[in-house]
């Protein structure tokens, strides 16, 4: 068997944030305000587009979370009590970071859901509701629930790691579909 202290890194393990630092997301139903200019809202599609923390609240009725930020960031995304739906693409999108920390906040429960099919955006083959290009971990004392009636629940086109949390997915098809490890 090996160690967990072989197969995790420290910021793995690690799912402790500073609220005073962070960058605050309220979402509120077709749209969301943000405490910072790193974030860019259009509408319901919300992009993080630099290297932070960031703390993440309310619900997205038909909407996405994107982060393309530059290839260098290692981003947190702490997750408060998150209700996001996509009706025709992923909830959470990561097409750029290097990689991605996604915290579940203690004592809250998360939601990501595709309304049941997946519309090309870019050339990406986006077919889960939670979707990363890049290094992810899912980690925190939180649950996430992630629900895709066509397609995977997560997928990751990278290492995928979880340390943490409490994840159910329903999906018509993987539940977990990783590319390197």
């Amino acid at each position: 068997m090996i160690p967990d202290t072989d197969m995790f890194t420290d910021r793995d393990l690690d799912s402790e944030y500073d609220e005073s630092t962070a960058v605050s997301i309220k979402l509120g139903g077709t749209s969301a305000t943000a405490s910072s200019d790193s974030v860019k809202i259009s509408g319901s599609t919300v992009t993080i587009t630099e290297e932070a923390t960031y703390i993440i609240s309310g619900a997205l009725t038909d909407g996405m979370l994107v982060v393309n930020a530059p290839d260098t960031a290692k981003l947190q995304l702490v997750f408060s009590g998150v209700d996001i739906t996509s009706e025709t693409s992923a909830a959470l999108y990561i097409l750029e970071a290097d990689k991605v920390f996604l915290t579940l906040a203690e004592g809250t429960t998360n939601t990501l859901a595709n309304g049941g099919s997946f519309a090309a955006i870019d050339d990406n083959n986006i077919d889960s509701p939670l979707f990363s290009k890049q290094d992810l971990t899912i980690n925190g004392k939180g649950s996430l629930t992630v629900t895709s009636p066509a397609g995977h629940g997560i997928v990751c086109k990278d290492d995928l790691v979880i340390t943490g949390g409490s994840c159910v997915i329903n999906c018509a098809s993987h539940g977990l579909d990783a590319n390197d490890s």
